[in-house]
């Protein structure tokens, strides 16, 4: 068995991994590159990003 539980499917990122993810993203790196770095769905990404700008126009 590994550190990891049976229970716990998958780890959350933190507010500051979603923070670098969307700002490399913005800084032109491919979204594959990202999504390997990251350990992140494309979708997850998508919706970061979205996110992002979503609390910027409050």
């Amino acid at each position: 068995m590994t550190g990891i539980s049976q229970n716990l499917r998958y780890l959350p990122h933190t507010l500051e991994t979603r923070y670098h993810a969307v700002k490399t993203y913005r800084n032109g790196a491919s979204i594959a590159f990202i999504c390997r770095r990251y350990k992140v769905s494309k979708i997850s990404l998508m919706r970061w990003n979205k996110r992002f700008d979503a609390r910027k126009n409050l």
